[in-house]
């Protein structure tokens, strides 16, 4: 099963991959990531699929609200899974599929006025944990199981030898080592952190402030 890729690993960092025209003039492109361990070793990558001139428009004028493909794979480009999702208006639903071609889960945006607030849900359906971030916590979001049985976090800011092996503002973290997860589960938070850069700074990108390349 593709997603044991996320058992072996307590913390994840991604880090956002600039493209050579990106860092030149500022012109978006397609996002991409590399997916780092603790030692800053390589794991993986992430890329939206590119969708020609029609992707670049949307990306350029749906910008948060667009829809997009992307996949997941190892470092040795095997894939481990596929996050999907359509334009929506008010809140996201990023649908999650392994290799197999089977679902996994989904991570849901719900409503909420002082919360950031998203569900979890497994390959049937059902919540398996829930974010709830307060919206003064701008580079924080607690992930906790509906089971009681642990937390996560998705984070842009951490402290310790973490900060100095990581420093740069285009990096952040997918902590597992507070919770006892499944790797299905694993899969589905670590989802959902892409689905929280693209809603919540995806706007920001090219200007400091965002997740990926914004400032402290």
């Amino acid at each position: 099963m593709q997603s044991r890729f996320f058992e072996g690993h307590g913390q994840l960092f991604v880090r956002q991959r600039k493209e050579l025209a990106e860092i030149l003039i500022d012109f978006e492109t397609r996002n991409q990531y590399e997916i780092l361990g603790v030692g800053k070793e390589l794991l993986g990558t992430i890329a939206e699929r590119a969708a020609g001139i029609g992707g670049f428009l949307r990306r350029g004028f749906l910008r948060s609200h667009r829809g997009f493909e992307i996949r997941v794979m190892d470092r040795e480009g095997a894939l481990l899974l596929e996050l999907s999702r359509g334009f929506f208006f008010l809140f996201s639903d990023l649908a999650v599929t392994g290799a197999s071609g089977l679902p996994i889960g989904r991570v849901k945006r719900r409503f909420g006025v002082i919360y950031k607030r998203y569900d979890l849900l497994d390959a049937d359906g059902a919540v398996f944990a829930r974010v709830k971030s307060p919206r003064w916590r701008l580079w924080t979001f607690p992930i906790q199981s509906a089971r009681g049985t642990g937390d996560a976090v998705v984070a842009k800011k951490w402290g310790g030898a973490l900060r100095e092996i990581f420093a740069d503002a285009d990096t952040f973290l997918v902590d597992f080592e507070e919770g006892s997860w499944s790797p299905d589960e694993r899969a589905v938070i670590f989802a959902a952190a892409i689905s929280i850069d693209f809603d919540f700074f995806e706007n920001n990108q090219g200007k400091r402030g965002g997740l990926l390349r914004g400032g402290d």
